[in-house]
């Protein structure tokens, strides 16, 4: 059929103007498929770990005197009750059934006083990890101090400290893993808790890096890290004593009351903390190394405060495959994991998910969902 001119300048346009429409949805498609792209955050490579998800755990008990020593290291350690920490770890196997791990600090000061109790304690404490069935990262020395404090080996005390006294804190982890050293139960030994905390001194690393080959120099199949609260730098000057990049980043802004009415700032906070988790990613790819966030769950002593930073916390830590403990399973006199009544609150607030009484702490079965995913 031949066209005349008109048609044929008609059929043209249409067939233009259905090229530029298509042409106009191939380019939004696009940039949806951009825009897709750019949220989804790097993924951890390394997923070895990721397996991990659980709690800090302390037992809920001190010594029963009400005064200033219940909450330490000492008050827990000194007369361990093996009964407590088998019905408060059942309880939490109960109330989170996917939970995976707990995270232990242990007390040096105890077992200077008491060595062959203290190891046949912990002893004690690892068949009760392994009969309900979780698995434990074991922080070996702690220099984070709360109130009351729990007791640790502190760098302030550091450059006092004698070669025989260095020499103990060896023969500490030589003892503990003497027994352990081979044990599936243990899935990971912390060298320190927040060893960065006040000022850094190079003496401190260098004992920390004896440490981290005297163990490697034993041959046992131990994964070693380090729990460091003080960012990416901190993260970074720890690899090379690292198996596993242990971090703790905690979300510590609070969710206005007037969110609804000017969310902006807030989510502006909530991006930038999911940031940092992206610097991590890349940095631990780069090193083909997993991470474990050994501490999350800023705390509050109201508990819908508690769980909007929970759920900023683990949300982005699952997007990115980051195997995590949150601070901490139960109520106990330690520092920051109890309720104004029984001793003082810090800033972290009130960072415990099960109560005095077993119960679960309003509002944290949400914790589940985060489990399961």
């Amino acid at each position: 059929m031949q066209l005349t001119k008109r048609e044929f300048l008609k059929t043209s346009v249409a067939i233009g103007t259905s090229l530029s429409a298509l042409s106009f949805l191939n380019a939004q498609d696009h940039e949806k498929e951009t825009e897709k792209k750019a949220e989804t955050p790097p993924q951890l490579k390394n997923t070895s770990f990721s397996w991990v998800r659980g709690f800090n755990y302390q037992p809920g008990y001190g010594s029963g005197s009400g005064g200033y020593e219940d909450g330490t290291g000492w008050s827990i350690w000194h007369d361990l009750k093996i009964d407590i920490i088998e019905r408060e770890l059942s309880r939490g196997k109960e109330l989170f059934p996917e939970m995976t791990a707990v995270r232990l600090w242990l007390p040096y000061n105890v077992y200077l006083a008491q060595p062959k109790k203290f190891l046949e304690d912990f002893s004690k404490f690892i068949d009760v990890v392994g009969k309900v069935k979780l698995r434990a990262m074991i922080v070996l020395f702690n220099a984070w101090h709360g109130q009351p404090d729990f007791g640790g080996f502190s760098q302030s005390h550091f450059p006092s400290l004698t070669k025989e006294q260095l020499d103990t804190t060896f023969k500490f982890v030589n003892d503990i893993l003497d027994r352990h050293g081979e044990d599936e139960r243990i899935y990971a030994w912390d060298l320190c808790n927040e060893p960065d905390l006040g000022v850094s001194l190079d003496l401190y690393y260098s004992w920390l890096k004896q440490l981290h080959d005297r163990i490697k120099l034993r041959k046992e199949k131990t994964a070693l890290t380090i729990g460091s609260c003080a960012g990416l730098k901190a993260t970074k000057k720890y690899e090379p004593l690292s198996d596993i990049l242990g971090i703790h980043p905690y979300f510590t802004h609070r969710k206005p009351d007037n969110y609804s009415q000017n969310p902006k700032d807030y989510d502006d906070k909530v991006a930038g903390y999911k940031n940092h988790h992206d610097n991590y990613v890349k940095f631990a790819n780069e090193v083909n190394k997993p991470i474990i966030a050994s501490e999350i769950g800023w705390g509050d002593l109201i508990d819908v405060k508690r769980i909007d930073s929970l759920q900023v916390e683990l949300s982005s830590v699952n997007e990115r495959k980051i195997g995590w403990m949150i601070h901490a399973l139960c109520h106990s006199p330690v520092a920051d994991l109890h309720h104004p009544e029984y001793g003082p609150v810090r800033k972290p607030g009130y960072m415990a998910c099960i109560e005095p009484d077993g119960s679960l702490r309003p509002g944290h079965e949400i914790i589940r969902n985060f489990l399961k995913q």
